[in-house]
């Protein structure tokens, strides 16, 4: 493909050829191919790039709400708002193979693929120095689990791909896809090896790094798709019941005693939080840090190079899930267009250019009569009401409302839920507002905190799935009961369980979490949830039929292709 074309020139080795004699040079001193793939530290580097592309590529790319668009914006989960206006950030009606959405996950995990591929080549070639074998299995087992993790969105997300599995070092052309279920079986191979070497998670002793659990978790996943039911069940029971991780079920951590004066600001602070509270916050995220319920992470560091902050973007870094997801009451004026206050603790800063969809701000909460007994919805956790914060108004104290802001078309989205598991507890002061905006520091929207890329709730909900497929849904029930125990939510039995009960669960507890995208799609079920929960679709009367539960395979890779043919999925 095109983009991996492109990459040949940072790997590839020169041969250069005067008067009939091969003249084998290795650089001393500068990284080349020769010497780049040497010692496990090498390699670990090499590992740790990877890393970064997953962290950059799925999080942190840019200043804009479409860094999330796997985690069911535009989708089921959250609409896209621009100032009043509702708007399509994917426009699925018109989504073709040049759209850029198309080929972007496309590039992206070919690129965490091919640098996995080099790994796992060179790791025995002639100019590897492994202090053991053990050593060599480890990096070659978590390089098959990165591939892994990308083929198993490929293939979620387009179905049958081209299947590259080794160091590409002369031009390919002539790429032809394979089967979904290949793909799946290769993900498969790849994940049953990295689960014999992968380290195990209490042995790690820096996060970022995906553990041997990490493995177990998708290899559940994958054996979902392959309908191997017993073995996706085994996966994901290496994980639960592995003796190195647990759901968190009491308080824990460093924000136990944490006080807040709530939402309007103008009273005493009392202690505030709940576990649930307690899983997202600063310093809480990390296996490492005590939080056993954690399995892989994608590292934030503010105050180090490197650790996405203003050395990558002078704005304070490009995680902005605090700034792009969720209401901006901040932002509002009262009807005597007084300022509204910027307040630091658990205020944030977002634009109001995602807000929750009516599926996620009540739909899922009201199943058993829930909506004030589930802790994921108490007031830790999820802010629907707002208050005037600046003493200068009139209506200081008093509830925000369309009567009394400056303009009521705004009231809606900057009014919209705030899911405060992306906002940090105390912000890390990095910046201030303009004169008159408030007396307090802010962030900038910018979310500095470690993120979960896999957290032990999911691998409940992936053996639940595996259960009910297999027929068992008492067993189901249960696994899906663990949550809404820790959850104080209503229990579940076995005849509420079917594949919605398990997505609005999933829905509950890992918001701005999950991979919603390629779960909806690896399900079939991304045009139905659309047409049901997307505020904009149903208001244009789109009519979107199942061909959008793939995307467009890019006309880019099509037409590089030239010494096969690439097939277009139908519909595009």
């Amino acid at each position: 493909m095109k983009k991996i074309l492109l990459i040949l020139t940072i790997f590839a080795g020169l041969a250069f050829v005067s008067c009939n004699k091969t003249l084998d040079e290795v650089p001393k001193d500068f990284y080349s191919p020769e010497n780049s793939f040497v010692t496990k530290g090498q390699f670990e580097s090499a590992l740790a790039d990877i890393y970064l592309r997953v962290r950059n590529n799925l999080y942190a790319i840019n200043d804009n709400r479409d860094n999330y668009y796997l985690m069911g914006i535009d989708a089921d989960l959250a609409d896209g708002y621009g100032g009043a206006a509702l708007g399509p950030i994917f426009s699925w009606n018109t989504l073709n193979a040049d759209n850029g959405y198309a080929s972007r996950l496309w590039s992206h995990a070919y690129r965490w693929i091919f640098e996995a591929n080099t790994i796992i080549d060179r790791a025995d070639g002639p100019q590897a120095q492994w202090g053991s074998e053990a050593d060599k299995n480890a990096i070659v087992a978590e390089a098959k689990f990165l591939r892994a993790f990308g083929y198993h969105f490929l293939a979620n997300i387009y179905g049958g791909v081209p299947l590259a599995l080794h160091e590409t070092t002369t031009p390919k052309l002539d790429y032809v896809r394979a089967s979904q279920d290949s793909v799946y079986l290769q993900c498969k191979s790849d994940l049953e090896y990295a689960v014999q070497y992968m380290p195990k998670i209490n042995t790690l002793a820096k996060g970022g790094r995906a553990p041997r659990e990490a493995a177990y978790h998708l290899l559940s996943e994958v054996n979902i798709c392959l309908k191997d039911y017993d073995g996706a069940i085994a996966a994901a029971s290496a994980v639960i019941d592995g003796g190195n991780n647990n759901l968190m079920t009491t308080r824990f951590g460093k924000w136990t005693g944490f006080k807040f004066g709530g939402y309007t600001h103008n009273q005493p602070a009392v202690a505030w939080g709940d576990v649930y509270f307690d899983l997202f916050q600063d310093g809480n995220l990390n296996y490492k840090e005590g939080n056993r319920e954690a399995i892989w992470n994608i590292e934030q560091d503010p105050n180090i190079i490197g650790g996405d902050n203003t050395d990558v973007n002078v704005s304070g870094g490009f995680f902005v899930m605090e700034r792009w997801w969720g209401g901006a009451a901040w932002a509002n004026n009262d009807k005597n267009n007084v300022l509204n206050w910027i307040k630091d603790t658990l205020g944030g800063r977002p634009a109001a250019g995602l807000v929750a969809t009516k599926y996620a701000d009540s739909t899922i909460w009201n199943f058993k009569g829930d909506f004030n007994r589930d802790i994921r919805n108490s007031q830790y956790n999820i802010q629907r009401e707002y208050y005037w914060t600046n003493p200068s108004s009139v209506f200081y104290g008093q509830k925000m409302t369309a009567a009394n802001v400056s303009d009521p078309a705004l009231f809606i989205p900057r009014g919209s839920p705030s899911f405060k598991k992306v906002v940090s507890a105390v912000h890390y002061h990095k910046f201030t507002d303009a004169p008159g905006r408030g007396p307090d520091y802010h962030d900038n929207g910018r979310t500095y905190k470690d993120w979960y890329i896999m957290r032990l709730a999911e691998t409940y909900l992936l053996r639940a799935e595996a259960k009910m497929d297999k027929g068992d849904l008492v067993g189901a029930a249960a696994d899906i009961n663990a949550i809404r125990n820790r959850a104080q939510a209503t229990p579940v039995v076995a005849g509420d369980v079917n594949i919605d009960l398990i997505l609005d669960e999933r829905a509950r507890e890992l918001y701005q979490e999950e991979f919603r995208l390629s779960t909806l799609m690896r399900l079939g079920k991304l045009h139905e949830y659309i047409m049901k929960y997307n505020k904009y679709a149903i208001q244009q009367g789109w009519k979107l039929d199942a061909h959008i539960n793939k995307w467009p395979i890019p006309n880019s890779e099509i037409r590089a292709n030239t010494g096969a043919k690439l097939t277009q999925n139908p519909g595009y």
